[in-house]
């Protein structure tokens, strides 16, 4: 069984381009069935690659896709698929569709991936991710700019200065004495270059 990779995409170009796209995703997935056997349903990402008339044999595309939305501009949608992100399928789009770039977000939790192609931050800002889990038992999944702002917002969940990852670990020790289930966890996303 895989660790899931949830990944948030923009796509952005030629309005006509775009929306040309939205409308072949939104098309696979209100079909009846899907347009290649798999076990995923209309939205595999196998499904897109076949439709944009490629082998899917070829091209890595392990997962699905869901939440997609129009503007007019910029498509917006996320992923899950099996360990990484899909990448390979979104090249194969830009190849069809030459005015198009996207934009990606990636979480991959259970071997700690976090990464991002949005050097700029035109889309995905944030650069830091806090997952917690306090003591007294609450949860809590938060997305930062910048550490200074991570720890601001720490500070304030725990009502103690936060000011280094030292703090961070004394903070988590203290948590831990009253509920052995507690934990912080922050992570950076790499900024990659595709």
């Amino acid at each position: 069984m895989p660790n899931w990779c949830s990944t948030a995409y923009s796509i952005e170009g030629d309005a006509q381009e775009v929306k040309a796209l939205y409308e072949l995703m939104k098309e696979l997935e209100e079909k009846e069935k899907p347009t290649v056997e798999n076990g995923f349903g209309t939205s595999w990402l196998g499904c897109l690659v076949d439709a944009l008339g490629e082998d899917w044999h070829n091209v890595r595309c392990r997962g699905h896709w869901d939440g997609l939305e129009f503007d007019e501009c910029v498509l917006t949608f996320w992923t899950e698929t099996a360990w990484a992100s899909c990448n390979e399928v979104f090249d194969l789009v830009c190849k069809k569709f030459p005015s198009l770039c996207y934009y990606y977000r990636a979480e991959e939790p259970g071997m700690g991936d976090y990464y991002t192609n949005d050097i700029e931050g035109r889309y995905y800002p944030e650069r830091y991710i806090i997952d917690l889990s306090t003591d007294k038992g609450e949860w809590h999944t938060e997305y930062f700019d910048d550490l200074q702002s991570l720890y601001d917002w720490l500070e304030e969940i725990a009502d103690t200065p936060i000011r280094s990852e030292q703090d961070v670990q004394t903070l988590v020790q203290k948590w831990e004495e009253i509920n052995p289930d507690a934990f912080i966890n922050i992570n950076e996303f790499k900024v990659v270059w595709d």
